[in-house]
């Protein structure tokens, strides 16, 4: 199976980025061909298991796609900005360039599913792409300052998710009352995806895949 994972921000940085990384190894381990789309403050040509594509956002690199520093949910001491502190035009080029890395990715590597971390802009990115899709939700995207400028989107990329899966039976019910017309697509995750490194989490991720692959195109034989 092709999938596309994608996350806002390096895999190091947070548990949705962390576990995110977790599984892109396992599926690998496990016969698939993965690649990850994140946004980064910098290039990197580190090889590992799976291919990593990268949107840049920095003020200091002439070649970055987005001229200003990576905006975060929170300024949690790794940068100052944040998505609420955005400017309309800056919050523009950076759905903007996400958007082009993400057609060039779709263009050649042919997805056959997506999953993405955050009911944000990423999400509803990948609704327009046409290829079926999973969102992972979480409380930052929920309490995010900003969420009002992207609240449309949010919503669109709710809606219409094949699932939204979260961490925990509290974020469910969080999730399930803020975006109601998908309330009953909201799963909590299999334990095995919850932990970094578990072996079984490829197997979980798989069943998650083909159910919505079915779904949307019926049993392949």
């Amino acid at each position: 199976m092709r999938i596309l994972l994608m996350h806002h921000s390096p895999l190091d940085e947070s548990l949705a980025g962390r576990l995110t990384a977790s599984w892109a190894a396992a599926l690998v381990r496990a016969g698939h061909d993965l690649c990850v789309l994140i946004a980064d403050e910098h290039p990197s040509n580190e090889r590992g298991s799976f291919r990593i594509e990268r949107v840049v956002c920095s003020n200091r690199d002439p070649k970055a796609q987005a001229p200003f520093e990576l905006p975060r949910f929170t300024a949690d001491g790794r940068g100052h900005q944040t998505f609420a502190t955005l400017s309309d035009a800056q919050l523009g080029k950076y759905r903007h360039e996400i958007r082009i890395r993400l057609d060039e990715i779709v263009a050649h590597f042919d997805p056959q599913v997506m999953h993405v971390q955050h009911i944000w802009i990423m999400g509803q990115l990948a609704l327009e792409t046409g290829v079926p899709y999973i969102l992972n939700g979480w409380n930052a995207e929920l309490d995010e300052p900003a969420r009002p400028r992207i609240s449309e989107l949010a919503d669109q990329g709710a809606e219409n998710a094949s699932r939204i899966l979260v961490h925990d039976s509290e974020l469910l019910h969080r999730v399930a009352h803020r975006f109601e017309s998908s309330a009953d697509r909201v799963l909590v995750m299999p334990a095995a995806m919850t932990l970094d490194g578990d072996p079984q989490a490829a197997q979980a991720l798989e069943g998650i895949y083909r159910e919505v692959l079915e779904e949307r195109f019926g049993r392949q034989h």
